[in-house]
């Protein structure tokens, strides 16, 4: 892992990660600080990576929580504004597609793949732990989340076209 080509790596990962990152800051020039930020992270750890197969998830577990930490310390040293812009919800439309095809994602994925991905994406929970709540290695745990990725990946790639 540690022989990763860090500028074939950014490229490409790094429109997945900024779209995360402008997904959960709403702020293009703040998604492209994180983004650097969380390559950053990566850089510096990249000999704890796993495997090929498991990389994006690990990225984009960096990233969920380097933009929550941003959030999070955002809010402690919130600044008062003048005037408060009207506020425009595009990000419900987004939202409403994306738990769309979330849904339909999961729907489509059999229980064996399902259930690491829920514990792991939607519930924050290590990887260690959902092997030790599943009874299977941390090894199988990589492995069901890479194909659920995978997966994902390919359903995304249908609907696109």
């Amino acid at each position: 892992m540690s022989q990763f080509d860090t500028e074939k790596m950014y490229a490409k990962y790094g429109p997945t990660i900024y779209a995360r990152c402008k997904r959960l800051l709403k702020d293009g020039t703040a998604a492209e600080d994180a983004t650097q930020d969380v390559f950053m992270k990566v850089l510096k750890h990249v000999d704890s990576a796993p495997g090929e197969d498991a990389v994006l998830p690990w990225i984009h577990r960096i990233t969920t929580n380097h933009c929550l930490n941003v959030i999070r310390d955002a809010r402690r040293h919130a600044e008062p504004v003048e005037h408060v812009p009207e506020v425009v919800d595009d990000e419900f439309e987004d939202s409403v597609v994306t738990r769309d095809f979330a849904n339909r994602v999961l729907a489509a994925t059999p229980d064996e793949l399902k259930q690491p991905a829920m514990m792991y994406h939607a519930r924050g929970i290590e990887q260690a732990k959902v092997a030790a709540a599943l009874g299977v290695s941390r090894r199988t745990v990589l492995y069901r989340l890479a194909e659920f990725t995978r997966r994902a990946m390919r359903m995304q790639e249908i609907a696109e076209a």
